[in-house]
């Protein structure tokens, strides 16, 4: 009894380190997006981005008043500049599949849904032919 016991905490707490360390190393790939957003995006002030639990869809919603009223042609182009910088930080066998860029000019901004935001689609997908062509 104690055998089993033992042998089910030891496989729970296992677990739980895993999840740990997958949450931590998104976590990881998240800051440095943060930290190289400015390269694409060189007037933010608010940065949410959440990626969803299957890790196929990211939501990158970004508070800047002067990008907020940029056309829509430009968010499109921004979208794609920012969706190879997320891939090239995650590395070419990652799940992502689509996702989205959303400006809001609330630069104190915390939702994932702000009244205001403006979406542009991301094809993670197709972006990947681009980043990581075959051979």
């Amino acid at each position: 009894m104690k055998r089993i016991l033992f042998a089910s905490i030891f496989l729970s707490s296992s677990v739980f380190l895993y999840s740990c360390k997958e949450v931590n190393e998104n976590d990881g790939k998240t800051r440095v997006i943060q930290d190289s957003l400015i390269n694409v995006l060189p007037t933010w002030q608010a940065l949410k981005i959440k990626v969803e639990e299957d890790r196929s869809k990211m939501i990158i919603v970004v508070g800047d008043q002067q990008f907020y009223n940029a056309s829509p042609d430009e968010k499109s182009k921004k979208a794609e500049k920012l969706g190879e910088m997320i891939l090239r930080i995650y590395g070419k066998d990652n799940y992502l599949e689509k996702g989205a860029l959303i400006v809001t000019k609330d630069v104190q901004n915390q939702s994932e849904t702000p009244t205001d935001g403006i979406s542009t689609p991301i094809d993670f997908v197709s972006l990947k032919k681009v980043v990581y062509p075959a051979k």
